[in-house]
């Protein structure tokens, strides 16, 4: 179970550059937005094509890079109040089948997005903003990257099921150095 740890703590990583990747296009999206409105307010004028560019840059950059974080966290609900019911038996089946359908349909959400990402490079995809066309096709890999990233937490998940009794659908990383356990 250590290596499972340390190559835990080595993704954790990996989300972490996610998140820290989603705050600073919030933060610049934020800054963005205000200057645009600065600039329409006082001096009458915007910035040319800051609308599609904040649609289209901005928003998938705050979204995708941190998901796999957010899923990790614990925060998007699960179904803990009706497994506490059961006993720890049930709970762990339970538990597994529900890692198992996640992982399906993940692991599909992976293959269909990542086609769709390869069919927009292949077509080179763009959006029009003030005049110029903006190559879109780039921010398509977002998608299954994020959502793959999400398939290697399922697999954490299930592998700490597997090895240990009690079942659980987060990672509940323990404190410490790696070395102690």
């Amino acid at each position: 179970m250590k290596g499972v740890w340390k190559a835990y703590r080595l993704f954790h990583y990996l989300k972490l550059i996610g998140i820290w990747v989603s705050g600073i296009a919030v933060v610049a999206m934020m800054l963005l937005i205000v200057y645009d409105v600065v600039m329409r307010t006082l001096f009458s004028s915007s910035i040319r094509g800051g609308f599609e560019i904040i649609q289209n840059y901005m928003m998938p950059l705050v979204v995708f890079p941190g998901l796999a974080y957010v899923y990790s966290s614990g925060v998007l609900p699960k179904m803990d109040l009706l497994l506490d019911r059961f006993g720890a038996g049930m709970q762990k089946a339970i538990i597994l089948l529900m890692i198992l359908l996640e992982l399906f349909v993940l692991v599909l959400i992976v293959q269909f997005s990542w086609a769709y990402a390869i069919d927009g490079l292949e077509r080179e995809i763009a959006f029009p903003a003030a005049g110029t066309l903006y190559p879109l096709y780039p921010f398509f890999f977002l998608i299954p990257i994020a959502f793959g990233m999400i398939v290697v937490e399922n697999l954490f998940i299930l592998i700490r099921n597997v090895l240990e009794k009690k079942p659980s659908l987060l990672m509940e990383e323990p404190k410490g150095p790696v070395e102690d356990l």
